[in-house]
């Protein structure tokens, strides 16, 4: 059974569908919640609440250093990575590069997306394979966005009302490998809103 990481929780959609959720039935309403945060990370490939464990990932640049711009040879002092919340080491070629050397971006904000090395440091991202090393708290984000909150909760509650009986003029749409079902507009606005939602968080990766 799978552990929902927290996207949103049993009492928001308790408010939302204004009934309460019978505690013999939780269980099954918390592994839906898992597999629809599940189907907002595949879609948008990104995890909204980083790990509270670093991890390392590798990566390489391509060789850059005979590329020149008029007088200035371009150089190899920056390096996108994936979405973290906190960067614990950098290491290139083995060498474990120190924090003085180098800046993180977008400044003041988060997610962390790019490592640049200071021109002080005369370091640069050297070309290899796989010879960059970057162990991180990797994630979009420390908390949920309130917005991807909402649309795990209405996704969640798509497949719980797709699970019961409901009468009169039913809409229904698969999203993944699942089904969910609306019948009042607002329901079924509120869904393609959370669908606009994710379009507006998918990472783009080069």
């Amino acid at each position: 059974m799978l552990t929902p990481k927290g996207y949103c929780q049993i009492y928001q959609i308790e408010n939302y569908l204004l009934t309460e959720i019978a505690s013999d039935f939780e269980g099954q309403v918390s592994e839906w919640i898992a597999q629809m945060e599940q189907y907002i990370e595949r879609e948008t490939k990104r995890i909204f609440i980083a790990g509270t464990t670093a991890s390392v990932k590798k990566y390489e640049i391509e060789d850059v250093s005979s590329i020149t711009i008029g007088e200035y040879r371009k150089t190899n002092r920056e390096l996108y990575i994936d979405d973290c919340v906190e960067i614990i080491e950098l290491t290139i070629n083995g060498d474990v590069i120190d924090p003085t050397d180098y800046l993180t971006y977008p400044m003041n904000d988060l997610p962390i997306t790019r490592i640049r090395l200071t021109a002080e440091s005369g370091l640069e991202f050297t070309e290899g394979e796989q010879n960059i090393s970057v162990k991180a708290k990797w994630g979009y984000s420390i908390a949920c966005p309130s917005d991807i909150s909402f649309a795990c909760m209405i996704f969640t509650v798509g497949v719980i009302n797709y699970s019961g009986d409901m009468e009169g003029e039913i809409k229904s749409e698969s999203i993944g490998s699942y089904t969910v079902s609306f019948k009042d507009d607002k329901d079924w606005q509120d869904f393609e809103r959370a669908k606009e939602i994710l379009q507006n968080y998918k990472a783009l990766r080069i």
